[in-house]
């Protein structure tokens, strides 16, 4: 597990990072935080114009496509527009 930061700076703990450019997509796990605080920072494209993962640096994906809360953490999908 990493720290997963956002363009504003704000950090998450990671344990999944996967950009696809081929599709535009980059698949995140993030864990220990709530639902409603991982809803509020990816919906928000001002977070998500530059993601810094280890590292990887992933630029541009700003559209949410999905948040699925699971067990031990909330999975979120962004997409490039």
């Amino acid at each position: 597990m990493s720290d997963l930061i956002t363009a504003t700076g704000k950090v998450f703990e990671c344990d999944y990072f996967n950009p696809c450019p081929q599709v535009g997509q980059l698949n995140l796990r993030i864990l220990k935080t709530s639902l409603s605080n991982v809803v509020t920072v990816f919906s928000d494209k001002r977070e998500t114009v530059a993601l810094t993962y280890e590292n990887q640096y992933a630029a541009m994906y700003t559209k949410l496509i999905a948040i699925c809360p699971e067990e031990d953490a909330v999975r979120v999908v962004l997409g490039k527009e």
